[in-house]
């Protein structure tokens, strides 16, 4: 192998000693422009590998930004789903009472209060207690009072379902109001 490399470099010194002098310019500018091009292109290859590189990398930062906001938003609901829990475990209301307290109060009359507990199914853990409300002649005002005292008490309570009619009279606008309110509770293990 070393004879082959040392037969072709004097090959190669004979023929360029051979060369006139105008010949000997124009192969040392071929070769430094073939140098040069080959230096070019190995540093395109390199910078293209680099930008390649910083390119997955910021697509794996932008990823991994991603996982940690979805990490928390998962500990957030997590945490809500606990209050929840927790607030659905304390929640022993009763509802037909705390509604006519509050009607006491505020000031409303409810001509007529219906109470039912939705039937517990096998693997259910929360029951649902329904109270069907029938209201004539209440001033608007005093309506959106109770829905707020109602679904911002401390107990889990809200407006399911909500029917208005309007009564024109002359001297003042009221309302005939049907709603029906729920609340929840953990189902008891008998």
């Amino acid at each position: 192998m070393k004879k082959r490399f040392l037969q072709l470099r004097d090959s190669i010194k004979l023929w360029y000693d051979g060369l006139s002098q105008k010949e000997k310019m124009f192969v040392v500018i071929f070769l430094s422009a073939l140098f040069s091009l080959m230096i070019v292109g190995m540093i395109v290859l390199v910078s293209s590998s680099i930008n390649s590189r910083y390119m997955d990398i910021e697509d794996k930062e932008k990823k991994l930004n991603e996982i940690i906001l979805q990490k928390d938003k998962y500990r957030e609901a997590e945490q809500s789903q606990k209050t929840f829990e927790q607030r659905l475990k304390s929640n022993n209301v009763n509802l037909f009472s705390f509604v006519e307290e509050l009607s006491r109060r505020l000031q409303i009359d409810i001509s007529d209060m219906n109470e039912r507990n939705s039937p517990v199914q096998k693997g259910d853990k929360i029951q649902e207690q329904t109270l069907e409300l029938n209201i004539s002649k209440v001033p608007m005002d005093r309506l959106v009072d109770f829905m707020k005292e109602l679904e911002r008490s401390q107990y889990l309570i809200k407006v399911k379902k909500l029917k208005i009619n309007t009564r024109y009279e002359k001297e003042n606008r009221t309302l005939n109001v049907n709603m029906i309110v729920a609340t929840y509770k953990p189902v008891s293990k008998e």
